[in-house]
């Protein structure tokens, strides 16, 4: 059995590359950076002949946790080493209070997380195009003063306490539709982190959800949205404005369901986190 331990900074480059060359391109250090960089984060390593050949991330936040950027070298798959750095990072987060893990796993992967008790819940897909639309919706730039309103919206769609992460978030970056009335709560947020370029986009109704969508892809080039197939009204929108739907990787848990509202979630950051 492989020893798994965290990638220090000397390793973080060949940790990167490896994942890379595993598939998640040449942009996956951006993605890492928050679980490399965090005390609530984690990259941890099975190594084979000196050399890392296996990786996985995890992220704890208040009860819940994520694990992703799991990748193992072509030259040293199908021997376990994959299924030994999950292992791994579901105990790093049960040891720090996650009673639940989540994760997106590849059609691939799905038979290596169902080994360890993971249980499928729905699927998420990757959007590609332009919206080149606007939504009649109010909204403003997020300022630093808003990351309480921000956490309250986050919390109440995603079920998950993800404040770790949003309070570190400096500036603050994004849109919001505020409530009717002076102090209400935010109808809807779209939130931006330097880890990726996908938004978070959170909304409690339609109208605020799709005009923050639009506005995360205004075009003329094409970006990427990340939805839950559990959100039908921002997928029939996406298809009206000539998005292309391309991977679309599976929910997975271990441990009790968080109260995700899919259907109030039209973004995530990526398929790391959520």
């Amino acid at each position: 059995m492989p020893d798994v331990a965290p990638v220090t900074e000397e390793d973080r480059a060949e940790a990167i590359a490896l994942l890379a060359r595993a598939g998640f391109g040449a942009t996956v250090g951006q993605l890492v950076a928050f679980p490399l960089e965090s005390p609530d984060g984690t990259l941890l390593c099975a190594r084979r002949a000196g050399r890392i050949a296996a990786v996985a991330g995890a992220v704890a936040f208040a009860g819940t946790g994520w694990i992703g950027a799991l990748a193992t070298a072509p030259e040293h798959r199908r021997n376990g080493l994959g299924r030994e750095v999950c292992a791994a990072a579901v105990a790093w987060l049960r040891d720090r209070g996650c009673a639940t893990v989540l994760l997106y796993a590849t059609n691939e992967g799905r038979p290596l997380y169902a080994s360890l008790g993971f249980v499928a819940e729905r699927r998420a897909t990757a959007w590609r195009g332009a919206a080149a639309v606007r939504l009649n919706a109010e909204t403003r730039a997020l300022t630093d003063r808003d990351h309480d309103a921000i956490v309250a919206l986050d919390t109440a769609v995603t079920g998950e306490d993800r404040s770790a992460l949003l309070r570190t978030l400096d500036p603050l970056r994004g849109w919001c539709v505020e409530g009717e009335r002076p102090g209400d709560p935010f109808r809807g947020a779209a939130v931006a982190t330097p880890y990726g370029r996908a938004l978070a986009v959170l909304a409690t109704d339609d109208d605020a959800g799709l005009a923050l969508l639009a506005s995360t892809a205004p075009g003329p080039a094409p970006s990427i949205v990340l939805v839950p197939d559990g959100n039908r009204v921002a997928a029939e929108a996406l298809r009206r404005w000539r998005f292309t739907p391309a991977n679309a990787p599976l929910r997975m848990r271990l441990g009790p369901a968080p109260a995700f509202r899919a259907d109030r979630q039209f973004g995530l950051f990526n398929f790391f986190w959520g």
